[in-house]
């Protein structure tokens, strides 16, 4: 809590070579730890650069509501993946469908719960051959 003290540790800490954060000062460090905003199986960091800890703390708990919202979507394609690369196609051709899932609306459904859109949008993108397997897909919602 005092800042000369936490400027002379920093010099101790550069002249032996050894990391140190300096979160009131972080231009004397010699790194900076982002906000880290969990959930689930998902992690997202963020930061400023040193300019603001306190506006980091504050986009974290943002981010960690942000996250909470995509882990049914996110168990989802964690289920689908296996499935799709089990049709052996092409890469560019899984990366197109795992595309058009991201920017579907089915992120909204499953958050919605609305397993009738989500069984909608799931047929119109899933090759044929996964069709038989969506219900199992689409357990995420319960």
């Amino acid at each position: 809590g005092n800042a000369e003290v936490n400027r002379h540790i920093a010099l101790l800490c550069r002249e032996r070579h050894i990391l140190c954060n300096c979160i009131d000062a972080p231009a004397e460090g010699s790194f900076i730890v982002p906000a880290v905003a969990r959930s689930g199986s998902m992690a997202l960091a963020l930061s400023t650069g040193g300019a603001s800890p306190a506006l980091s703390r504050r986009w974290k708990g943002e981010l960690t509501t942000w996250l909470e919202a995509r882990q049914k979507m996110v168990r989802l394609m964690g289920r689908l993946r296996p499935m799709v690369l089990a049709l052996h196609d092409e890469t560019g051709h899984n990366t197109a469908l795992f595309r058009a899932l991201a920017q579907s609306p089915l992120q909204d459904h499953l958050q919605q719960g609305d397993r009738q859109a989500c069984l909608r949008c799931l047929q119109a993108l899933l090759p044929p051959k996964l069709h038989d397997r969506i219900p199992e897909l689409l357990d995420v919602i319960a």
